[in-house]
């Protein structure tokens, strides 16, 4: 099995080398993950678009293949968080783009940036600053608008006055943006597990509380463990356990209607 993996590996780095000899070929940009792919391919359309992290992936465990490799040699530019991926420091300083130098963040920021509508959008308005790439004004003009409805649709939990438990901590900024409070976050970045003690906590803490209706307990869809943590806690408190999709499982789709589907079952968990 694994030879077969690196004979397919292999297969897919001579594919990638031979291709550079084509005609009119768009020169390459990469991206880590999908909600920059998207961005990306929206408003660079004089580049082909290759992502690293592939679906099914976690991009905190995520080591560049041999075409990885390649395509990360060939790229203009590599678009990353910066603290997400792990092969990061890797890439040569002057090609890569991060997320988090571009919003002036601390590397120990949380990195599930673009779980939230305004970070996103403040990433995208930083773009036309970045130096020796070519970027189609109209759409940038266009994403952006995108963008800002998405936020404005967002806006809508903030007077609902939201309490959440976090399996994962995935959506911290989407709760600081839109004042979701959060009474306690379960596992760390990267997915260690959860202690006895923090659990139990927990659930004194939720079954304490006076108005459930306006609690829900987060956890990401692409997560079997986390839902099946969301669920017992969910059971053993009678708060509801909502699960949102953490965009991490898609090389093309439309992010903007992703993040819309997570917004409804929000809102749909408190009613509304």
């Amino acid at each position: 099995m694994r030879f077969l993996k690196f004979l397919f590996s292999l297969l897919g780095t001579i594919l990638l080398l031979t291709s550079c000899g084509g005609k009119k070929e768009k020169p390459l940009l990469a991206t880590s993950i999908f909600p920059l792919t998207w961005v990306v391919e929206n408003v660079y359309p004089f580049y082909s678009v290759y992502q690293l992290v592939k679906p099914g992936q976690n991009p905190h465990l995520y080591d560049l293949t041999p075409r990885d490799a390649v395509a990360v040699e060939r790229a203009k530019k590599v678009f990353l968080i910066g603290n997400l991926e792990p092969f990061a420091k890797s890439i040569p300083p002057q090609k890569r783009v991060e997320v988090i130098k571009l919003l002036k963040l601390p590397e120990s920021a949380n990195p599930h940036l673009w779980l939230s509508p305004k970070r996103w959008l403040a990433f995208a308005e930083k773009l036309p600053s970045v130096e020796g790439l070519k970027i189609d004004r109209n759409r940038w003009e266009r994403l952006i608008s995108r963008l800002q409805r998405l936020d404005t649709e967002y806006k809508s939990l903030i007077p609902l006055g939201l309490k959440v438990v976090m399996v994962h901590p995935a959506f911290v900024w989407l709760g600081r943006d839109y004042n979701l409070e959060v009474l306690a976050i379960l596992e760390t970045h990267g997915g260690v597990g959860i202690s006895p003690k923090t659990f139990t906590q927990t659930v004194e803490t939720l079954k304490n509380l006076p108005d459930k209706g306006r609690v829900l307990i987060l956890y990401a869809t692409t997560n079997p463990k986390g839902r099946e943590i969301a669920e017992k806690l969910s059971s053993l408190t009678g708060v509801k356990a909502v699960g949102l999709d953490p965009l991490v499982e898609y090389e093309r789709g439309n992010y903007t209607q992703l993040m819309e589907e997570n917004l409804r079952e929000l809102l749909k968990a408190v009613g509304k």
